[in-house]
């Protein structure tokens, strides 16, 4: 906090004119440390929480010629995290599904580099607002790797996945309703092939 409330004075002491750089790129690095450093802190502490979302899927109900029947589509359903080895909960109205999260190591190592993008920002307008570190500063990225194994240690959690299937009264659609994980749910809808509701689904150029 101290070395914040110092910014400011030191822009207005610093002779920009006999320095290696202009008042506003000073004002640009100021920036990036106001932005990236309380983000910093934020982005580690969600990352090994799951961001729980709620879709609702539409297909064709009984009524439709060609549709899929409604016991398959259940059956494809518990198949599908089956082969996720996730347990029913509860069968119900809504089905609950309980399943182990394992950390990513890709998104581990995509924390690491916004982690050193950020530290390297940080270093940067110290290097300016407090030259008494001089380059030292950039060695506060080699505290980077300290966010991957945050979340490493804290990413596998269980996981819970709620699904419910509800047929329109005229038996012209079924609407499947999901709440999960957003990457859990978004795994899913691609390999049952699930639209959305309102949207339409595009193939993509290799399918």
């Amino acid at each position: 906090m101290w070395l914040l409330s110092q910014l400011p004075a030191q822009a207005e002491g610093t002779d920009f004119s006999q320095g290696s750089f202009s008042k506003e790129s000073y004002y640009v690095t100021l920036g990036l440390f106001l932005l990236s450093v309380p983000g910093l802190w934020s982005q580690i502490k969600r990352a090994p929480k799951a961001k729980r979302v709620r879709k609702t899927f539409e297909t064709q109900g009984p009524q439709q010629k060609g549709a899929v029947p409604l016991d398959q589509r259940a059956r494809q359903i518990f198949a599908y995290f089956k082969k996720y080895n996730y347990d029913v909960k509860d069968a119900g109205d809504v089905i609950r599904f309980t399943g182990n999260y394992k950390a990513s190591r890709g998104q581990a190592a995509a924390l690491t580099f916004y982690v050193f993008m950020g530290l390297g920002s940080t270093a940067l307008v110290l290097s300016i607002a407090a030259p008494f570190g001089g380059s030292y500063w950039y060695a506060l990225t080699l505290l980077s790797p300290l966010a991957g194994g945050y979340y490493w240690q804290r990413g596998s959690r269980v996981e819970e996945v709620a699904v419910k299937m509800v047929t329109a009264d005229d038996d012209s659609t079924t609407d499947i309703v999901v709440e999960g994980d957003q990457e859990e749910v978004t795994r899913m809808s691609k390999e049952l092939q699930l639209v959305e509701k309102g949207k339409v689904y595009v193939k993509g150029l290799l399918e």
